[in-house]
């Protein structure tokens, strides 16, 4: 129940107008199939088609450090090259190597919110660079601290880090 209050919270503040693209095959700029559902003004996409979830948010241990060590965001597998997309509308105000991240973006969205996209393989944006949701903004790789191809994907709200399936309860799709 209580997760269920904070889910409907965090959807107030964050959401209007959501877009789930479905899985249709490998994402191109082309090939983007969505469905939506009115909850206000804004409207948000899934980062990646198709991926699995292969880390969580939260305590775990790190598998390359080895050690336990919060995770702020959750990991994405998927393979090498795949699109990755802008959740929401927003300016890119990060978008170039970043230690463990590897090569990473970040976008600034209104109310403070902010996503992180890192391991990436290539970034086909930059900095100060308006986007709308859904367009792509790197591909997926396996760059920095990384074991294998995936998107690690973070939402965070005036620098705190969000759990993103409270956001997207199905991120695997």
């Amino acid at each position: 129940m209580q997760r269920d209050r904070f889910h409907r919270l965090v959807l107030s503040l964050l959401v209007a107008s959501i877009s789930i693209p479905l899985w249709s095959g490998p994402a191109t700029a082309q090939s983007v199939t969505t469905v939506s559902f009115s909850t206000g003004n804004k409207n948000l996409v899934y980062p990646i088609q198709g991926a699995r979830t292969s880390s969580k948010y939260g305590l775990r241990k790190h598998p390359i450090k080895q050690r336990r060590i919060h995770h702020h965001g959750i990991d994405l597998a998927a393979p090498k090259s795949t699109a990755i997309r802008s959740i929401a509308d927003g300016v890119v105000i990060y978008a170039d190597p970043h230690g463990g991240y590897g090569n990473f973006v970040a976008i600034k969205h209104s109310n403070g919110i902010t996503s992180h996209y890192g391991h990436c393989q290539s970034i086909k944006v930059g900095v100060g660079q308006r986007l709308k949701a859904g367009q792509i903004v790197a591909t997926v790789g396996s760059t920095g601290l990384s074991t294998g191809p995936h998107l690690h994907f973070e939402i965070r709200r005036n620098g705190k880090s969000l759990n993103p399936e409270l956001i997207f309860p199905d991120l695997e799709n």
